[in-house]
């Protein structure tokens, strides 16, 4: 049977459908990167906001309707949307086969020869997958870089978050798992490992695991995503500065800056210490490269609040920027607060973020221009190669365009660069490194 995985969400999703995808292979399926050409299909899905609930059903109402006519011999449904609704996916999507929650991925090869009852419901609430467990991955990133997940779950319980309801509370994951996944990723050629998890600076060995992995031979970066400012300590910030792997990049979403607003959320970090964290690393490296997202039009935000968040990104002038608008999502505490925001003005709020966010961009751009930087070709065109500088980590920052032919995924070098607009920068192939 041929088997295509429909992956949706974030990186540790992608994690998540290679183990699916390593499982179907290693079963005796063959796996197609073409849905069209599939005789099954495994829709994974993201349920975190109500936004990637849309897609979700999107996506899955339309393999329904391939399923219906009797296209696909069966349509699975995994990951966070059943592990966050599973029972009322059965009367939204009655031709699907099996709705199945994070524990039961490893489940899928067999319920897919033995078959299934329709709307068969396989969901273990709240999850209890042990980060430990042994699953091999077939990798879906170009092969020179690859995620490495150090923990699941998490405990923060930000008041507007529904991760610890979907995904359970923090599990860690050994650092010697950590490193023995890592060694076998070198080994397949991975130069780049993206460490990712709910939050990457809850694991208590966060530091003993970069020394390790700096000392790992064969491998180029290290790159840090989701580090709560909370649980990111100074530190980490000077290992990484002196570290030739570690890229000075960190990627610590702050949510808010106005300690009103940090304590509504729940967050346990007030503005002086993420700033005292970002002078940190500015002060090791004034080119070290912060990426954050902020919510706007939180519950009971006044102008005054947003303001002073307005103000804050202007000073700190983080590099990458994710902006999100509040949404009110089911079974958080924050949905049921009084002094919910008029949808109006959280769009306009995120307006007048996302315009300093382009003018900041802009400014970084014309420091950039004529200068060096250090970059990797992720993809190739017959007319460019499209790769990342160092500052920016794969599918979420900013691309560089290289106009040539003759590049290879997976090259390093130095790039001259000679403009930017919008997420996109425009280089010159200098030298290999």
């Amino acid at each position: 049977m041929k088997v295509a995985v429909i992956n949706l969400g974030c990186p540790k999703n992608r994690v998540d459908a290679e183990i699916i995808l390593a499982e179907l292979a290693q079963t005796g399926f063959e796996v197609t990167g073409d849905p069209d050409y599939a005789e099954a299909v495994i829709v994974n899905t993201c349920a975190f906001l109500e936004a990637a609930i849309e897609e979700s059903t999107e996506v899955i109402e339309a393999y329904q309707a391939r399923r219906r006519k009797g296209d696909l011999e069966a349509l699975l449904v995994t990951g966070c949307l059943p592990q966050r609704h599973p029972r009322e996916l059965i009367g939204m999507f009655p031709w699907v086969d099996a709705f199945l929650g994070l524990d039961k991925i490893p489940d899928i090869p067999r319920i897919l020869r033995n078959g299934t009852r329709k709307g068969e419901i396989r969901v273990c609430s709240p999850p209890k997958w042990n980060p430990d467990a042994q699953f091999a991955r077939m990798l879906s990133t170009p092969s020179h870089y690859a995620y490495l997940r150090l923990t699941e779950g998490c405990s923060n319980l930000c008041s507007y978050c529904t991760i610890p309801a979907i995904r359970g509370s923090l599990r860690i994951r050994s650092p010697k798992d950590i490193f023995k996944e890592a060694a076998a990723l070198v080994d397949m050629g991975v130069q780049e490992l993206v460490l990712i998890a709910q939050d990457t600076a809850a694991h208590p060995d966060l530091e003993m695991i970069l020394n390790d992995l700096d000392a790992l031979d064969g491998l180029r970066w290290i790159r840090l995503l989701y580090a709560h400012p909370r649980h990111l300590t100074e530190g980490i910030i000077e290992k990484m500065a002196a570290s030739s792997k570690i890229l000075n990049y960190v990627d610590m979403p702050v949510q808010h800056l106005a300690d009103t607003v940090l304590e509504r959320m729940n967050r346990k970090v007030t503005h002086d210490e993420i700033e005292t964290l970002v002078n940190k690393a500015r002060s090791l490296d004034p080119d070290f490269t912060l990426r954050t997202a902020v919510i706007v039009g939180f519950p009971k935000e006044t102008e005054e609040e947003f303001s002073f968040l307005l103000n804050g990104l202007k000073r700190l002038r983080f590099t990458n920027l994710g902006i999100f608008v509040y949404s009110a999502e089911e079974g958080t505490e924050a949905a049921e607060m009084e002094g919910q925001i008029p949808e109006e003005v959280k769009e306009e709020r995120a307006r007048q973020v996302a315009e300093l966010a382009e003018r900041l961009r802009a400014e970084e751009y014309e420091r950039m221009k004529g200068g060096e930087q250090e970059g990797v070709i992720d993809f190739t065109s017959e007319e460019a190669g499209i790769g990342r500088l160092w500052k920016d980590a794969p599918e979420i920052d900013r691309i560089v365009e290289i106009k040539g032919s003759g590049f290879e995924p997976g090259r390093f070098g130095k790039f001259e660069i000679t403009g930017g607009k919008d997420d996109r920068i425009f280089a010159r192939w200098i030298e290999p490194v």
